[in-house]
């Protein structure tokens, strides 16, 4: 080839390269325009119909928490079942199996579907003027708020399809499950691919990155007036999100190759012909998935000494408290302490109690007692709801706390014995459900944290509290059961990390509990 052919063929390349940008360039910018005049208009009518900007923002930072507590469920039992079967991979998918990655699926479509409101609801916030503000009598700080909101919102929509989707999109089999159509689920054919594509789209990143620079920009010129719980929890989910550096690093040439990629693996899906690529690394993910939302670890964590004094002090049926304020989710749940869970004792101490051979007992007692040491206290004998599921865990994985409290339930002596069984065998009998995200005490079949506590021990009056139109029991509910040392006697004590003397220690829970 001559040189000048190729010369003019390297030149008519680089034009059509800066018409291409030209256009994404003009294109992009327009369709902004478009997205930042629609969400002055909806905020506008809301302030107008006298609507106070201070509720407007609490509705939708209400409704983010719940997505995003929604978000961690949904993930943490998606990534379990890929976890599984990449284990697997030549045997045939269980019905169970199939019916949690279809359910999966719908529920992504609805979070992703609700996420998308919130996340386009405030980021025209980064222009306003401050004449505006003030003719709708809005401060900097719910300004930034706001901005944080949707910010939030962006950022857990991209982590659900780095932490959920993308372990999918990395698997040829798994991936072609998800995008078969099921009418059943209301799943149409592609929706993964689709999601591929929404998440690496050029506009999406473009108008997450301004929102970004304004956040960073913004969150520390303006002086907080006293510590705002709202803009910590914010905070956190934001600093705490995988996607929160990649989003601002990605290039447009790098979106433009998985775009691309994208493309070929439908082609590839819809003729069964693509090969197993990239599982075990992307399936590490499920590990880190609830450690993403962790600033640090506990102040009790890996303390030998410490743990050793709890194990001294447990008996069986003793309630355990804690709290991490380092954690997200610490901070979505109202109160002090964040999680409730319960301590079945030793094999020994079952035995005494003459429940080791209660069939409830029996299915678990593997992981209660798996040495010849019938009195140790080293195995999994915490009974605690996590996002999947009711299940067994160790003292010392439970450690990784700051506030940790033992409630000992006290009950008549002539009744003592047989509520006693009743209680740890209602607990023992909750192992297997489901995380309830709804946080319903009048839902059986799926249980929170505090729910345990209060199914376990039907002989005790549970205090209540109505939100969103559902009875649900926090933590501190449970709590408040022993400021008096009846029906529950505060143990021991430990918070920030120190022993509390035990004649302060119920003045100190009191005085926390009422901050």
């Amino acid at each position: 080839m001559k040189k000048s052919s190729f010369k003019n063929i390297t030149l008519s390349l680089l034009g059509i390269i800066v018409l291409v940008t030209i256009y994404y360039y003009f294109d992009i910018n327009s369709n902004l325009k478009e997205k930042e005049e629609a969400c002055f208009v909806q905020l506008t009518q809301k302030a107008e119909n006298g609507l106070a900007p201070e509720l407007l923002f609490q509705e939708d930072f209400d409704e983010l928490q719940l997505l995003v507590e929604y978000s961690l469920v949904a993930r943490t039992q998606m990534l379990e079942v890929a976890n599984r079967l990449s284990i697997n991979k030549d045997e045939p998918l269980s019905s169970r199996d199939l019916i949690i990655l279809k359910t999966g699926t719908e529920d992504y479509l609805e979070i992703r579907d609700e996420l998308y409101v919130i996340a386009g609801a405030y980021e025209c916030g980064t222009e306003v003027t401050d004449e505006t503000l003030a003719k709708y009598n809005i401060d900097s700080q719910l300004r930034l708020k706001g901005i944080m909101l949707s910010l939030g919102a962006a950022l857990t929509l991209h982590d659900n399809y780095l932490l959920g989707t993308l372990l999918f999109e990395q698997d040829n089999r798994l991936r072609k499950i998800i995008n078969d159509p099921d009418m059943g689920f209301g799943v149409i054919a592609n929706k993964l691919a689709e999601m591929t594509l929404a998440a690496n789209s050029i506009e999406n990143r473009h108008r997450i990155r301004s929102v970004l620079e304004f956040y960073e920009k913004e969150k520390t010129s303006i002086p907080l007036e006293k510590e705002d719980l709202d803009f910590a929890y914010l905070e956190l989910l934001i600093e705490s999100s995988p996607s929160y550096n990649y989003v601002k690093k990605i290039r447009i040439n790098e979106i433009a190759s998985k775009k691309f990629v994208a493309f070929e693996r439908i082609v590839l899906d819809a003729i069964s012909e693509s090969k197993d690529e990239g599982f075990d690394m992307i399936s590490g993910l499920f590990g880190n998935t609830m450690g993403l939302y962790e600033s640090r670890k506990g102040k009790l964590y890996a303390n030998e000494d410490v743990r050793k004094n709890i194990q001294a002090n447990l008996q069986p049926l003793d309630i355990l408290l804690e709290k991490t304020p380092f954690r997200l989710t610490d901070k979505f749940i109202p109160g002090h302490f964040g999680h409730v869970a319960i301590w079945t004792g030793s094999k020994a101490e079952l035995i005494d109690m003459e429940l080791w051979d209660n069939d409830y007992v029996k299915a678990h007692a593997g992981k209660i007692s798996s040495s010849e040491n019938t009195d140790s206290k080293d195995e999994n004998q915490i009974i605690e709801a996590l996002r999947s599921g009711v299940q067994l865990s160790s003292l010392e994985h439970f450690m990784n706390i700051d506030d940790f409290a033992i409630l000992r339930p006290i009950f008549p002596e002539e009744t003592d014995e047989e509520l006693r069984k009743e209680a740890l065998l209602m607990a023992f009998r909750q192992l297997g459900k489901a995380y309830d995200f709804n946080f319903d005490v009048n839902t059986t079949d799926k249980i929170v944290c505090s729910e345990l506590a209060y199914v376990s021990f039907p002989s005790m009056d549970w205090p209540t509290d109505k939100t969103l139109g559902r009875h649900n029991i926090s933590p501190d509910n449970v709590a408040k059961l022993a400021w008096n040392n009846l029906p529950l006697e505060l143990v021991l004590f430990y918070h920030d990390g120190a022993l509390i003397a035990a004649d302060k220690q119920v003045d100190k829970m009191i005085e926390l509990m009422q901050e």
